[in-house]
């Protein structure tokens, strides 16, 4: 009875000790603490005079993290985005497509993003047929 005492206390510990290490993230990979995502959207809507936009249109990231922008094109244009600061040049995303663009946040400040000119192509006409918004802002602190 005694040894199936120790061996139920030494399971419970093993059970808090356990419970404990992931709730303070102990059991999170490595790159996890190294990196960040930001799930974005492009959103537009069909026909002329719709507007085209990045959303969201403004974030903020920590300095030295490996960022990777999930980027989902909702709209029934192509887009693209380049952000010069940061290496990202030109980055196509199709319509229905999700691009996935990675860089390192290895300056602090607040820095524009735009689409770069003649990205926005083959929607309602054949043409770029919306108002575009196409840019924000990404802001990187220091971190902690």
């Amino acid at each position: 009875m005694k040894s199936k005492s120790l061996v139920l206390i030494a399971v419970l510990l093993v059970a808090v000790v356990a419970s404990g290490a992931y709730i303070s993230g102990a059991f999170n990979s490595k790159s996890s603490s190294t990196s960040e995502t930001v799930d974005m959207q492009i959103v537009g809507g069909v026909g002329v005079g719709t507007v085209d936009t990045y959303v969201p249109d403004n974030f903020t990231v920590t300095y030295g993290k490996n960022v990777t922008l999930a980027i989902s094109n909702t709209d029934d244009n192509s887009h693209g985005i380049s952000i010069p600061q940061f290496g990202v040049n030109n980055t196509l995303i199709l319509p229905g497509a999700t691009a996935r663009v990675s860089f390192v946040a290895n300056k602090t400040g607040t820095f524009e993003y735009t689409e770069p000119p003649g990205d926005c192509k083959g929607g309602y006409g054949g043409v770029c047929n919306s108002v575009q918004h196409m840019w924000g802002f990404i802001t990187v602190v220091a971190g902690s």
